[in-house]
């Protein structure tokens, strides 16, 4: 309670009397005490570095003080706004005249220091002692902090701890992560490496707000991988003494012989491998036009000058008119060749049905159509496969229904960004499919009576994903590059 309140006199209080230590005299500068003000307090309430640094700065002074580290506190925020329009009025009114107005009395600096001080968080006196124990001073429960798990120091010298947090673009399903955190993880999924120096007897606390990951090292203690989720170990404040540690919380920092470790705990995983086991053969997808990727002028109808392919799969189509359009993807599903007449155009799915959708999973994908008399080929990368109904002369065409499923013996790999990846087996069944056609990364199907050809260039989910280096429209737990190559117009 003493706590709240002071939180809401001192933001009442504080931007003025810093307006007065700094001799403020603009609307603008009074302004700028309450903003300045604000981003302290908030810093202090949410970050316990900051709340540390204020601390040792405070220290010293005659009057240190002690920072409870509680976003709650935020609450009295608004007393700011109040403060800018009670104080802020009062301000602007003309001063009264003085005798020494260079001077400011004694009484008026007296009286600014003790507003400061009636800010600050009390504890209610003591009653008076009425038994034998009553004046026994209470058990202390000892330093807290708003955390989800602590890790705690319990050896006899200081220690220099470095501390990896997943990266804040790294999305993860959790209980992909949770099912095998070694597995699931690479090194680079982590952010650079945090230092902390650990007191002997005092811990380092730990956030999760939802689902997270950090590796944790230090001389003598090898690289270890902690991992939970908030509903594991939801925030609250957790003691940081090792005196006064909640067992359940705290994951001791113990010698062990002459190296160190962290004590076995629900959230200690051995660290990931330095270099992740690469895909076997038949997951892997092949090297030329493994990606879809684009880049079109805009929207024209133009004769090709000439077509260049390089052996990444990607591929430079010129038109006379001057510009250029560049295709990612394989060659056989790229029948432009120089001389055709080509409209080119930008294709986006945001609505519809789609077998191949998970439930309550919206549909979103992006890519390029290409058409001309002899041919039409839409290429998509999304959630979604790419159908002959997304090309002009397709309109009325059927579709074919889709399943997805993991590939058997197929274990999950890393890629390039760390990111885990499951190869998908997708099987065809429905209008133009004879039967049930399966399909892996690189394969092509085709359908029936000569409507067009399917080629699927990737398949995968990707329950741990760095979003910074995902290529899809948007970041999905799920990606499909296909390419569609309808058959010639009808004359």
């Amino acid at each position: 309670m003493t706590g709240k309140l002071s939180d809401f006199a001192g933001l009442l209080v504080a931007p003025a009397a810093l307006a007065a230590l700094l001799r403020v005299s603009s609307r603008r500068g009074f302004l700028g005490t309450h903003v300045a003000t604000g981003a302290v307090f908030s810093a202090i309430k949410l970050a316990p570095e900051a709340a540390r640094a204020v601390e040792a700065l405070m220290a010293l002074t005659p009057l240190p003080w002690r920072i409870t580290v509680d976003p709650t506190d935020l609450v009295a925020l608004p007393a700011l706004l109040v403060s800018y329009r009670v104080l802020g009025a009062a301000a602007r009114r003309p001063e009264p005249a003085r005798p020494e107005p260079a001077r400011r009395p004694i009484a008026e600096r007296l009286a600014l220091m003790a507003g400061s001080l009636a800010c600050a968080a009390t504890s209610r006196a003591p009653g008076p002692c009425d038994g034998p124990d009553a004046c026994m001073p209470p058990a202390a429960a000892g330093p807290q902090e708003l955390a989800s798990l602590v890790i705690g120091n319990t050896t006899e010298a200081e220690r220099l701890i470095r501390v990896r947090r997943l990266r804040a673009s790294v999305r993860v399903d959790c209980g992909v992560l949770l099912a095998d955190p070694t597995s699931a993880l690479s090194r680079d999924l982590f952010a650079n490496a945090e230092t902390w120096l650990i007191q002997p007897g005092r811990a380092l606390p730990l956030g999760n707000a939802g689902c997270d990951a950090y590796l944790i090292d230090a001389d003598g203690l090898p690289l270890t991988l902690l991992a939970w989720s908030a509903a594991q170990f939801p925030e609250q404040l957790v003691s940081t003494s090792t005196e006064s540690p909640q067992p359940e919380r705290m994951i001791a920092l113990q010698r062990a012989g002459a190296r160190l470790e962290l004590a076995e705990h629900p959230a200690v995983f051995d660290a990931p491998p330095v270099e992740p086991p690469p895909p076997g053969d038949a997951c892997s997808p092949s090297t030329a036009g493994s990606r879809l990727d684009w880049t079109l002028p805009g929207m024209v109808k133009a004769v090709v000058a000439s077509v260049t392919s390089s052996p990444d799969g990607c591929h430079a189509i010129r038109l006379e008119d001057g510009s250029a359009a560049y295709l990612c993807a394989p060659a056989e599903a790229l029948p432009v060749k120089a001389g055709d007449l080509v409209s080119l155009r930008t294709v986006t799915i945001t609505g519809g049905i789609y077998p191949e959708l998970r439930k309550g999973e919206q549909p979103f994908a992006r890519g390029v159509a290409i058409e001309s008399e002899a041919y039409a080929v839409v290429a998509l990368q999304g959630n979604v496969l790419a159908r002959p109904w997304m090309l002009d002369r397709g309109a009325n065409a059927g579709d074919f229904s889709v399943g997805l499923s993991p590939i058997e013996g197929c274990d999950a790999f890393h890629d390039a960004c760390g990111s885990l990846v499951a190869p998908l087996e997708v099987s065809l069944l429905g209008d133009g499919v004879a039967g049930v056609v399966s399909l892996r990364a690189g394969e092509r199907a085709e359908l029936e009576e000569g409507a067009g050809t399917l080629h699927l260039v990737r398949a995968e989910d990707l329950p741990v994903r760095d979003a910074e280096c995902f290529t899809a429209p948007v970041d999905q737990p799920r990606l499909l590059e296909s390419v569609f190559v309808a058959a010639a117009a009808a004359p």
